[in-house]
């Protein structure tokens, strides 16, 4: 029997590993959850067959491979405490993303206080409150973008595009053009909500999160039409509430021409969702190339359900 766990918790580390390696869509109800959560039953398997010493260390030590590689936790929290190198400031774009909770002007608010230079809101509030938001940021200098769901606030001037009524849903889109910088193109989103599920022993369980997941993918393929209509000399920031954890087969489509600024520069613990107890970096700001990241955080809010996402970039 002792050598029955460590085998089992092998067979669970093939399986595991193999989806969050190729993450196929049809396997989302695995990488739905943290990657560090499957050292639990991984390592509670491994440590019953503690009899068999060597195996079960063998097994154990393979769970913290898949950590080390699949997860980044460990390499965040590490840059977390290696002191950052400071920039002028003059230099420096900051942008900042939040959740506002179903439009709670109170928690968009929240920004104000990290200054920022560009402001991505999901759920937001009303169009007047942005308006008015943008006014106690910028004053007459600021710029605004209102959608149904995900709003843009800038300091300097913002030109939205139209949207079709499917991408008003979940997106804006604006040229933004920072006091003294060049214009830029800036997406705010929130993809569709997830389904909250975790019977796995249930194929329905399998099949919804495959569907939200194939939404995701086609969400991803609107906004990636976009970006490859910009021209290839305009920085690019695309960022908000993608409502699946990072590197998600959706997130693949991003990766021609973004990249994950938190992958690059994030530091400390990034998750955002929830705001109480968060196990899930959902909200996430993507750059072109033209924008390195230097610094990324999540911050917790008091107002929302979300944590707060402050990058800090050079053009």
């Amino acid at each position: 029997m002792s050598l029955f766990f460590p085998i089992l918790s092998l067979l669970l580390w093939i399986v595991v590993a193999t989806c969050y390696l190729l993450r196929p869509i049809s396997c989302a109800a695995v990488t739905v959850f943290p990657t560090w959560l499957w050292l639990v039953p991984g390592l509670l398997l491994a440590g019953l067959g503690w009899r068999r010493g060597r195996l079960a260390g063998a097994v154990g030590g393979l769970w913290l491979l898949f950590l080390l590689g699949f997860a980044e936790e460990p390499w965040s929290l590490l840059r977390g405490i290696i002191p950052a190198r400071h920039e002028s400031p003059t230099r420096v774009i900051r942008i900042v993303s939040l959740n506002c909770a179903g439009g709670l002007l109170e928690a968009a608010r929240e920004v104000k206080r990290y200054q920022p230079d560009i402001v991505l809101l999901q759920e937001s509030p009303s169009r007047d409150a942005v308006h008015q938001l943008a006014r106690e940021l910028f004053g007459e200098e600021g710029g605004w973008a209102h959608g149904p769901d995900a709003s843009i606030i800038a300091r300097g001037n913002v030109q939205s595009y139209p949207l079709s009524q499917d991408e008003k849903i979940f997106l804006t889109h604006a040229r933004v053009t920072l006091t003294g910088r060049k214009p830029m193109e800036v997406i705010s989103l929130r993809l569709s909500p997830p389904t909250v599920r975790a019977d796995l022993w249930s194929p329905d369980c399998w099949r919804q999160h495959a569907e939200v997941r194939r939404l995701h993918h086609e969400q991803i393929k609107t906004v990636m039409r976009r970006v490859e209509r910009i021209p290839p000399e305009t920085p690019v920031i695309v960022g908000g509430d993608f409502n699946m954890p990072p590197g998600e087969a959706p997130l693949r489509l991003l990766q021609k021409h973004l990249r994950d600024s938190f992958r690059l520069a994030g530091a400390g613990w990034g998750s955002t969702i929830t705001n109480e107890y968060p196990f899930h970096r959902i909200d996430q700001i993507w750059l072109s190339p033209h924008l390195r990241p230097i610094s990324v955080r999540a911050f917790r809010t008091q107002h929302s359900d979300h944590r707060l996402v402050v990058c800090d970039a050079l053009q």
